[in-house]
């Protein structure tokens, strides 16, 4: 086996409606999720026992989901784990944008081909979601996806290209939190994932700014003030619309064409703690035989 370099992308929720909480205590979702071009970077390298670790070389433990992803699938695929593996981090963490998602994703897409399993991305879906609910939509092959049920109903969409500024403030919010907190204040809103899909090409401004919701945007906000900043920011700096990402705290404006992108940049970012120009991308996952870069 040779080095396998994987980039694994960031994702933005573009609507998210919680439709109900189930008996299981899960939560039934509606929402069109995007790919954007943020990423991690994993590197699979043979060895003789298998090893986790950041790239600085500090071991990372069996909570992480590549680590997850890696010991389910070798053992549904009854495989030996010979890979020592290296994580870079660039997507911040409790921050909707699905980093911890998307790198577990590409873990089960990196060890199906280095070990020539034939199976299609719908057959992983039974383990992503046992990694967590976002995992499942990086598997899909479009890069974009209407998601239903806990995240494991996958309608494969595409986009156009769409520019965004992802602005993150200081604050985080775990996934766990976020849902009890909705829980206590359940908020309800109303979406259609394929009619603002359909709106974004057309670029139809006002059906977007209608459908592009979220349901924790509201509560989340109520505790951190400054996504409503940011939003403010974004809006004022020309975004068609501006929008929480997932359960996290960073909020996107979205762009039709990439240079009111960038003049929102520098509008924006000395407000954020963390701030970035992304666009949509095809693939959430990119594979790559040969050396480190």
């Amino acid at each position: 086996m040779s080095k396998l370099m994987v980039r694994c992308a960031a994702k933005v929720n573009l609507c998210l409606e919680i439709v109900n909480r189930r008996p299981d205590g899960y939560h039934n979702l509606r929402s069109l999720m995007t790919a954007v071009s943020v990423w991690d970077e994993i590197v699979f390298e043979p060895s003789e026992k298998f090893a986790l670790t950041d790239f600085h070389g500090t071991p990372l433990d069996e909570q992480n989901t590549v680590y997850r992803a890696a010991i389910l699938l070798a053992e549904a695929a009854k495989k030996d784990l010979t890979f020592a593996v290296k994580l870079k981090k660039a997507i911040p963490s409790q921050a909707g944008l699905g980093g911890g998602s998307s790198d577990g994703a590409a873990t089960l897409l990196a060890l199906r081909r280095l070990w020539n399993l034939r199976w299609s991305w719908k057959k992983l879906i039974p383990l992503a979601v046992k990694i967590g609910a976002d995992v499942p939509f990086f598997l899909v092959p479009t890069g974009a996806a209407i998601v239903e049920g806990v995240g494991e109903v996958l309608t494969p969409v595409k986009l156009p290209t769409l520019w965004f500024l992802l602005a993150k403030p200081d604050a985080n919010m775990p996934t766990q939190e976020a849902f009890s907190l909705w829980d206590a204040q359940p908020v309800h809103v109303e979406t259609d994932p394929a009619a603002l899909a359909i709106a974004l090409w057309r670029k139809d401004t006002s059906t977007v700014r209608r459908l592009a919701v979220n349901a924790f945007e509201e509560i989340i906000a109520a505790k951190v003030p400054a996504v409503t900043e940011l939003k403010q920011r974004l809006m004022a700096a020309g975004a068609v619309t501006a929008l929480m990402s997932g359960s996290g705290t960073t909020v996107f404006g979205l762009f039709f064409d990439k240079e009111t992108a960038e003049r929102a940049l520098k509008v924006v970012q000395t407000a954020a703690t963390w701030c970035r120009l992304a666009r949509t991308v095809r693939q959430s996952v990119i594979i790559q035989s040969g050396e480190e870069r």
